[in-house]
């Protein structure tokens, strides 16, 4: 297994494992990432960011695979943590400074345009 890290938009390092999507992954909580290979960096852009409670079920024959093959990704990135709010504050703290393709909310295109005018919301609980 290969080591890859991140910077989060707060400056904090994350660190993942390169996975193949073939693996036998663990029943843990995680922050995952289906990924491409780039040249030079890290070595890795994720394509898709997401965290779940059940690691080995999440990816299990998971409906978004596919579309994530289908832009370039090869892998999956694997950070395990155990509790809820770290595995929340990692994930935003990612898409902040990453934003994947497949994450992006056709509504937040919208949003760009009108934020010149005014603050826009980017995180409620």
């Amino acid at each position: 297994m290969k080591d890859v890290i991140f910077r989060g938009q707060s400056g904090r390092l994350h660190r993942f494992t390169v996975h193949r999507p073939d693996a036998d992954f663990p029943e843990t909580a995680a922050v995952y990432a289906f990924a491409r290979s780039v040249p030079g960096a890290s070595g890795w852009a994720p394509v898709f960011l997401s965290r779940t409670a059940n690691l080995s079920r999440r990816l299990a024959g998971h409906e978004r695979w596919a579309e994530a093959q289908a832009v370039g990704a090869t892998h999956i990135l694997v950070h395990q943590r155990a509790l809820r709010d770290v595995r929340e504050f990692v994930e935003a703290d990612l898409l902040e400074s990453m934003r994947p393709v497949m994450n992006s909310d056709p509504i937040e295109a919208e949003a760009v345009e009108v934020e010149a005018t005014g603050p826009r919301l980017v995180w409620a609980a």
